[in-house]
Parts: structure tokens; sequence; C-alpha cells
């Protein structure tokens, strides 16, 4: 444990960050571009990103999970071959960007697993046909995995070789190292979006009483930090719904 740092902070998570984001399942005709994913997968899958991320105290909600027609369908398709990674920033609903919020969107086919349009953590698109190499001590799932180290690249982090390492390129593995928690901790902590642990339970509290269905998710995250008085109030909650 670090030096002067109280047991009791540590018991309640307080040193966590929470941050939200929008998880887009899109819909299209065309089939490059329609998920098969439903909110049972995101939440799922949400889950499993968190216990990776938990190595670095960070965690995150679904603010939403619309489900939605990708812009510019037709364009999209008609560049055929010559469709590089960044005419992904096309297929993009307008009414459904934010700035103040991590977007992933999901889609069912494309050359990588994933990508992160210029490290922007507006801009994840991962698909649901990722498969990756098998390394020992690596996840069982793709998904996951891949969500995870494309937030890592929006949270400033390069590729490695390593092959256990959550940035090694292609691989189940989820590990980092010192230097990438604590730089990745910096990066989330100057987005002017992130939750304190107290800020989210708060912000958890005033979305139940809107009847918002993000409260369901926040609680939910609340509720899998280290044990203490917010996992508490955030599983009460959750057992009351």
């Amino acid at each position: 444990m670090t030096p002067g740092r109280s047991e009791t902070s540590a018991a309640v998570g307080g040193d966590y960050r929470i941050l939200p984001a929008r998880i887009h399942l899109l819909r299209s005709a065309v089939p490059e571009l329609n998920t098969r994913l439903g909110e049972g997968d995101v939440r799922r899958i949400l889950g499993k990103v968190n216990e990776i991320w938990r190595q670095a105290r960070l965690q995150f909600y679904a603010e939403s999970t619309p489900r939605e027609p990708a812009a510019a369908e037709s364009l999209y398709q008609a560049l055929g071959r010559n469709r590089t990674e960044g005419h992904l920033a096309l297929v993009r609903p307008r009414a459904s960007r934010s700035g103040r919020m991590f977007h992933l969107y999901f889609l069912a086919r494309m050359p990588p697993n994933g990508v992160t349009l210029d490290g922007s953590y507006e801009t994840i698109f991962v698909k649901d046909t990722a498969s990756l190499h098998r390394v020992p001590g690596g996840i069982d799932e793709p998904l996951p995995r891949v969500c995870a180290h494309e937030i890592g690249h929006a949270l400033s982090l390069e590729h490695r070789e390593d092959r256990v390492n959550l940035m090694a390129s292609g691989t189940t593995g989820t590990l980092l190292n010192e230097e990438e928690v604590r730089q990745a901790r910096a990066v989330a902590e100057a987005m002017p979006f992130r939750l304190t642990v107290a800020g989210a339970l708060s912000l958890a509290e005033r979305l139940q009483r809107d009847n918002a269905p993000a409260a369901s998710s926040l609680y939910t995250t609340l509720n899998a930090l280290p044990e203490g008085e917010v996992t508490a109030a955030a599983r009460g909650r959750l057992s009351a719904e």
C-alpha cells in the first residue's frame, strides 16, 4: 500500500475514477455494419472490461446503449475496397455524438478487431466477430479484451510486444505495467467528465430519481468496487430494482 494512504480510503475505493461510455449498437442493411449484439451482451462485455481496468483503478459505466442506424451507409458501401479505417468516421450517427464521454461503436465486420480513430475516446470501433490468439492467463472472451485494448489507446497507451500485456496486438493478454497504469490514470484524471466514487454515487442517485436507465449501469459499476459504504449503497439500490 502507498505510504500515508489509509486502509479505509482503499476499502471504499476512494482512489477509483468512474468514466461514462455510450455503447452504440449499429444497425444497417449493409452487412458489415449491422451488429448482432444486444444490451445483455453489452452488460457482460462491460463487466469484463472493468475487470481488466480495475488494475488501473479505472471503471466504466454505460451512460446509454443506443440501437441506431449507421450513418452514410450507402457511401460506406460504395467505397468497397477503397475503404480505409478512417472511413469508419462516416458511419457515426450525428445525433448521438457527445464530447463528454467515451464512445464505443459495435459493428459486424472490418479488417482489424478494433480501432480508435486518431486516438480519440469518441471514436472507438469494435467488430463483434473479433478473434484473438490465446496466451497464458489471458481472458476467455475476445470482445471485452478488444474493447479494453482500444480504451487503452484512447488513454494514450501504445502497442507493446509483450504478448500477455493488454496493449499487445491480437492476443488475449490483459496485463498493464506500472508505467502504463500511471499514464492511463493521468490521462483519465484530466478528463473533465471523469467522476470520483463519491461523485458517481451522487450522480447515480440523481439518475435513479429521474428514472434514467443509466442509473442501473452506474450502480452495477459501483457495486464492483472494493467493499465499503459505496458498494453497500449501490447493492441496496440494485436489490430494490
